[in-house]
């Protein structure tokens, strides 16, 4: 059996009490030396019941404060709604990190390294409609009566029902990309639809010519980031080196403009950046040289720069 320390403590103060009774009662009437030290022993044992009930009179405390604080938050989202207002809510991924939001519907989606997600802190009546910046998994909740809907640059937006599927809609790049893992999705340019996606399949939209192209992906490849993987299947190499700038936090600088075609097939899942550009220093005739991260003003580190010379 366990003991503690108040039980010790509690035994401490009777064994006093009843020798400073004993001490009284050579002087005193033994019988009235025993009934005040049995009152200090029955005093002693109440206070010791009420310390074991402290813990319970806590919980129901702390059960009827949560109860008060939810009818509060109830009655704030009931005055919202009354009064159609809807806060929305941006969700972002740090540089290097993958992040995971739960949308008010219950869908899930992954964040990738610096893409951020707005979304309404609940759906209206009609639809279910998100933006995305950057890039981000989505595993959409079934709901045929509310189609899901996310929005990107350039007017473009995929409609889902129930599904799984990829989306890569960084700024800097030259196209956005949709990418279905499962079910159907289709994809829109102002309103309308241009291409319905079947599983492996991405539709790609160039930025500069303003046009769609359709064609068959590894979904692994397109998908793994979000479980911490890279994956590579023929990647050019220029696709390898942004992806790893991404998932490291680091800039890659290529000195010379690439003649061949190289590309690689590869899957890194705790690698290190260094082990990496090692790895890829025998696969590709490269030279490459990583620099210490500058000490800016503000005393925070910028980012890691890595030079890369094609021999």
């Amino acid at each position: 059996m366990a003991v503690y320390p108040e039980d010790i403590k509690k035994n401490i103060r009777i064994a006093k009490a009843i020798e400073e009774d004993l001490s009284e009662a050579k002087s005193y009437d033994v019988e009235a030396a025993y009934a005040k030290s049995r009152k200090r022993i029955e005093a002693s044992a109440r206070r010791y019941r009420l310390m074991s009930y402290l813990p319970r009179i806590a919980a129901v405390l702390l059960i009827l404060l949560s109860l008060s604080t939810g009818v509060l938050s109830y009655l704030y989202v009931g005055r919202m709604r009354e009064g159609g207002a809807i806060a929305y809510v941006e969700a972002s991924s740090a540089p290097g990190v993958v992040s995971r939001v739960m949308l008010p519907d219950s869908s899930l989606v992954w964040l990738n390294a610096g893409s951020a997600l707005r979304y309404p802190t609940r759906f209206d009546e009609r639809e279910r409609r998100v933006w995305l910046r950057g890039e981000g998994y989505f595993q959409v909740r079934s709901d045929k009566e509310h189609p899901f809907y996310v929005s990107l640059d350039n007017e473009v937006s995929v409609k889902a029902y129930g599904t799984q599927f990829n989306i890569s809609a960084y700024e800097g790049d030259p196209s956005l990309e949709a990418t279905l893992a499962t079910g159907i999705v289709d994809v829109l340019l102002a309103s309308s639809r241009v291409a319905t996606l079947r599983p492996s399949e991405q539709a790609v939209y160039d930025k500069a010519e303003g046009r769609f192209s359709l064609k068959a992906v590894s979904v692994e490849e397109k998908t793994a980031w979000k479980d911490g993987r890279l994956v590579f299947r023929n990647a050019p190499i220029e696709e390898v080196f942004k992806r790893l700038e991404r998932r490291y936090n680091v800039e890659i600088v290529l000195h010379e403009k690439i003649k061949a075609d190289y590309k690689l097939r590869a899957t890194f899942s705790s690698e290190t950046i260094t082990q990496i550009m090692e790895y890829l220093s025998m696969s590709v005739p490269m030279r490459w040289e990583a620099k210490r991260p500058e000490l800016r003003e503000d005393h925070t580190f910028g980012r890691q720069r890595i030079d890369v010379w094609l021999r």
